[in-house]
């Protein structure tokens, strides 16, 4: 079992270069803007987050989790003048070209490899941090972009009606998700959310073991729920506790 849900939050901005790929230069960055992230895909293109300029490193890493408004940014800046911009994700060729760009709606984001075995693409976590100042259902979203397949469009699965919907995992003070290592071989690992809310009447809580598995060329999804109550200080449940 590997837990990626977790330390997403941990994450520092990470430069990733290689296969003679040059450098991108802040100067490509739009108005306002700074590049805070480069990843390669694998095709040649580059998966590029991008934040507003006055958020550093360092400011990214200390409002991980417990959100960010204007007035964090620091009081030298013109930030009074000028609102704050939300983070974008684009795609870009290797000479330079925006293939694809999405807005991400919050400030703060980050993209990893996603670590999934038996996937036929690349595919990588884009998680945006959608924590409000207070309450405890809130948190960091994380989606999986493939983005030699689908641009960047968030991949979709398969609600048990057999709807299709977008693939978002939570992570908020009642609500966790792990990627679970298959024990097959040739299988694909499938993503395991475990989240706690309210019952319909009364005080009592109840608790949703969901999980997401690649069958037959989509991810699907299957769950569960009980009584009882889980939160972020409790153990994620065992792999025996999802369908």
């Amino acid at each position: 079992m590997r837990m990626t849900g977790a330390g997403l939050g941990a994450l520092g901005f990470v430069l990733c270069w290689g296969g003679g790929l040059a450098l991108a230069s802040q100067e490509d960055a739009p108005r306002g803007y700074r590049i805070a992230q480069e990843l390669l895909v694998g095709d040649g293109t580059v998966l590029e987050v991008l934040e507003d300029r006055r958020i550093t490193a360092q400011l990214h890493a200390q409002s991980w989790g417990s959100g960010l408004d204007e007035e964090t940014f620091d009081e030298s800046t013109d930030s009074e003048h000028q609102p704050q911009l939300q983070a974008r994700v684009r795609l870009v060729s290797d000479v330079g070209e925006v293939l694809a760009e999405q807005a991400l709606g919050y400030p703060l984001a980050k993209v990893e490899k996603a670590p999934l075995s038996g996937l036929p693409y690349p595919a990588f976590f884009l998680t945006v941090d959608q924590t409000a100042p207070m309450g405890t259902y809130s948190g960091p979203a994380t989606q999986i972009l493939a983005p030699t397949r689908s641009r960047l469009e968030p991949l979709v699965y398969r609600d048990e009606d057999g709807k299709q919907r977008p693939l978002t995992m939570a992570q908020t003070g009642k609500a966790a998700w792990q990627v679970l290592s298959s024990t097959q071989a040739g299988s694909t690992d499938s993503i395991a959310q475990v989240s706690s809310a309210p019952a319909s009447e009364g005080d009592d809580f109840v608790t949703t073991y969901r999980i997401y598995r690649w069958v037959d060329g989509q991810w699907t999804t299957a769950s569960r729920q009980q009584p009882g109550y889980w939160d972020a200080e409790s153990e994620f449940p065992e792999p025996a506790a999802f369908p």
